[in-house]
């Protein structure tokens, strides 16, 4: 007897769930996993191919865990494609990584595990950017949902709380301090929901606008905050992969335009943005360090770029700049992060101190007010 024709269906919505979930437990892992195989690949010396080496993953983690069931569908998906690394990976990483395997894979081995180790490299070198940030701007929105909380408190707590413990002073006798947080607590009160939509909405346009806008606006606004930290992160990914495409190969045109069109597919519309630019660039002939003078890199790291393809040519140079990446521009971006951090801070403490001082203030003008208002008795 068949078994219902919804069983099947369920059971392949439950398949692509878990598979969507693996891809993005995965994520973290990517690093780590290409330099294991460019290791093991390149040390097999053709006594492991990748199939193998998939089929043997898959029997040690087994299906019980992430790499054991993603090596189980690698397997599968490898021996259908042909062994077509792209094909076999596609959903699981970058359209921009796999293009770069793509490549790799076409050149042969040799060129497929540098080109792994170098991703491997280059995913590292992104999450250390990645992560510096975030850890720094985290503590950042926390204080920013303290100071809201605080806000809130004013009609939900301490306003009510002064008025019971003050229900003897009449409105007449009310001071200027206290009429001043008696109208702020009746404006939180009957706009927070407002307030909270526009609030919301402006996080929500902010984060959409790192990787979406474009245009006369977002060359002034890579300048600042935010953005310009989400440019120093994006720019380390930038050069990092289009070093591995040009680090050991010629730079003529055609292989700098490929270096650029590979990061096109996939990427933000913003990257896509300074990528035509630079796609444009090199149509026009300009193939040097000039291709990059789109805004995509801070000034003085165009200028060292510059500087080092003049005297070492545009492949040795992007080597010598993803070096410098590693050390004073991961710095810089901490910099930019703890100083957006701490300016954030500052002014949530600022709120919060004069949140406090003026409640202090409140209270004494109103036991002030309750004596004045026994005397007139």
């Amino acid at each position: 007897m068949r078994p219902p024709r919804f069983s099947f269906g369920l059971e392949t919505w439950i398949e692509q769930v878990v598979f969507g979930l693996d891809r993005i437990r995965f994520a973290a892992q990517r690093a780590d996993y290409f330099e294991y195989l460019a290791v093991l690949i390149e040390r097999a010396h053709g006594r492991l191919t990748v199939k193998s080496i998939f089929e043997q993953d898959a029997r040690r983690y087994r299906m019980g865990t992430v790499r054991g069931r993603l090596s189980h569908r690698w397997a599968r998906a490898y021996q259908m494609t042909g062994g077509d690394l792209y094909a076999t990976w596609l959903g699981c990483f970058s359209l921009a990584e796999l293009s770069l395997v793509r490549v790799a894979q076409l050149l042969g081995n040799r060129a497929l595990t540098r080109t792994l180790s170098e991703l491997a490299d280059a995913i590292t070198l992104v999450r250390q950017a990645s992560g510096a940030a975030l850890a720094t701007l985290w503590s950042a929105a926390l204080g920013l949902c303290v100071l809201l909380a605080m806000v809130m408190a004013v009609p939900l707590y301490t306003v009510p709380q002064l008025r019971r413990v003050f229900s003897a002073v009449p409105a007449e006798f009310h001071g200027v301090l206290t009429r001043s947080l008696f109208r702020f607590s009746e404006l939180v009160q009957s706009n927070w929901a407002v307030a909270l939509g526009l609030g919301v909405g402006v996080f929500c346009l902010l984060v959409w606008s790192l990787p979406n806008l474009t245009g006369r606006v977002r060359c002034r606004l890579d300048g600042w905050s935010v953005w310009r930290i989400y440019r120093s992160v994006q720019a380390v990914r930038f050069l990092a992969l289009t070093t591995i495409v040009l680090a050991h190969q010629d730079s003529a045109s055609t292989q700098l335009r490929t270096a650029l069109a590979i990061q096109r597919v996939g990427g933000s519309p913003w990257l896509r943005w300074h990528l035509d630019a630079m796609l444009a660039r090199v149509d026009a002939g300009m193939t040097g360090a000039h291709t990059f003078d789109t805004g995509v890199l801070d000034r003085d790291l165009y200028w060292f770029l510059c500087d080092m393809a003049s005297a070492h040519g545009l492949a040795h140079a992007l080597v010598l700049v993803r070096q410098r990446l590693k050390g004073r521009i991961l710095g810089a971006i901490v910099v930019r992060a703890r100083a957006m951090r701490w300016a954030v801070l500052l002014g949530c403490l600022a709120g919060l101190v004069g949140m406090a001082l003026w409640h202090y203030a409140v209270i004494d003008e109103l036991r002030r007010s309750l004596m004045f208002f026994y005397a007139s008795q």
